[in-house]
């Protein structure tokens, strides 16, 4: 019997549409003779929806289709999770999930949200936990855990929206003290949303409000000279962790924009047609320094699943920094493992079997008692404390 896989996508994010790019791609690696992929998009308004063509890029590339779509819930019934949808003023059952493969990205989606959801659901999902997840999307304050760790990192300073117009002079004044030129970016976003290089204190400035834009805290960072940006992905849960092949991310701008990543590339690979230089032509010495630390950083904030960690290297001071940790990364980095010799079908395979054998574990402990200590409490009905 195949197992139900809910691939859930889609979110509101401004990454959305890079979730859904990553979620069908997946979908077509799944070994079919094993899963049944169950497509459940969330939209921008955070409806789930549910078809059977949403497992084709061409379902979306009109957005009237929706109207084609069932509207559903995830309802858990006992020892199962139902997918029910509304039909004529009454909730239908489509089918069971047996777990949930989660491909969102960005804030209100790869945050956390979503693995909490799933927690509640008390359903297996593939993903990092809620603590992982959250702390990883926020990169002001997954930075200031690492660096406790002493993990290398380029310095950096974060702030919150309110403190910006309450001392904006002191804020400046902060960021300053990083030297030009800088990069200033929303805390808690990724595929590069919201990033702007500034040389100046007026551009500062101007690229602060822009990132306020997207979020209410906001990190910034001295810009990287002599940069070589590379690629590592982790696999595996606290314990048991492997590294992929790295590779060298070729970018077009000073930066590594969003345009880099999706707009000149095909748009049905998603990241994974990026330019790259796939193994990265790097010394031994700089590959066993990466594969270190994303070893240690991965066990740090105990992710689980297959995340990609990426790089900033400093070529001629000979510098290497961990800039970020992509929870669920674009295409799910499954590139970075089909260069060591795992197919995105075996990927998928791993993704799974540790997502049950994390929901075993955790349904091993004891989170709450069956009994009653309100019966036992005599003073409740006078109104009296205990």
């Amino acid at each position: 019997m195949r197992i139900n896989v809910g691939v859930l996508f889609g979110g509101k994010s401004v990454e959305h549409e890079v979730s859904i790019i990553s979620a069908i791609q997946m979908m077509e690696n799944m070994n079919k003779l094993k899963y049944q992929p169950i497509p459940i998009y969330l939209s921008k308004d955070n409806t789930f929806y549910y078809h059977e063509d949403m497992v084709d890029i061409e379902f979306f590339k009109n957005m009237e289709n929706l109207k084609k779509a069932k509207r559903v819930l995830i309802y858990p019934n006992q020892n199962k999770r139902e997918l029910l949808m509304l039909a004529k003023n009454k909730l239908k059952k489509i089918t069971d999930l047996d777990l949930i493969f989660l491909v969102v990205h960005g804030a209100l989606c790869e945050d956390g949200t979503l693995s909490s959801f799933c927690e509640l659901l008390n359903i297996p999902y593939v993903g990092s936990a809620v603590l992982p997840s959250a702390l990883n999307q926020n990169k002001w304050k997954f930075k200031t855990l690492l660096k406790e760790y002493q993990v290398p990192l380029v310095p950096y300073f974060g702030f919150y929206e309110y403190e910006f117009y309450q001392d904006e002079k002191r804020i400046i004044s902060e960021c300053e003290k990083l030297g030009m030129p800088l990069i200033v970016k929303p805390a808690t976003l990724g595929s590069s949303v919201g990033i702007k290089k500034c040389a100046n204190k007026d551009e500062l400035i101007e690229a602060i409000i822009s990132s306020l834009q997207y979020d209410t805290e906001v990190i910034v960072e001295p810009v990287v000279q002599n940069l070589m940006e590379l690629n590592c992905s982790v696999l595996g849960k606290p314990g048991d962790y492997q590294t992929s092949e790295i590779e060298r991310v070729i970018q077009f701008d000073d930066i590594l924009s969003y345009a880099d990543k999706y707009l000149r590339s095909k748009a049905s690979k998603g990241i994974e047609s990026t330019c790259r230089e796939l193994p990265a032509q790097i010394s031994p010495e700089l590959k066993k320094q990466i594969a270190e630390i994303s070893l240690k950083a991965a066990e740090i904030l105990g992710i689980s699943g297959v995340v990609r960690i990426d790089y900033l290297y400093d070529q001629v001071d000979d510098k290497l920094y961990l800039n970020e940790i992509n929870t669920i990364p674009g295409s799910l980095a499954f590139y970075l493992w089909k260069a060591k010799g795992m197919s995105y079908s075996e990927l998928i395979d791993k993704l799974i079997e540790i997502a049950f054998d994390n929901y075993r574990v955790k349904n091993s402990k004891i989170y709450s008692y069956d009994t009653n200590i309100l019966a036992l409490a005599p003073n409740l009905n006078s109104g009296k404390l205990l």
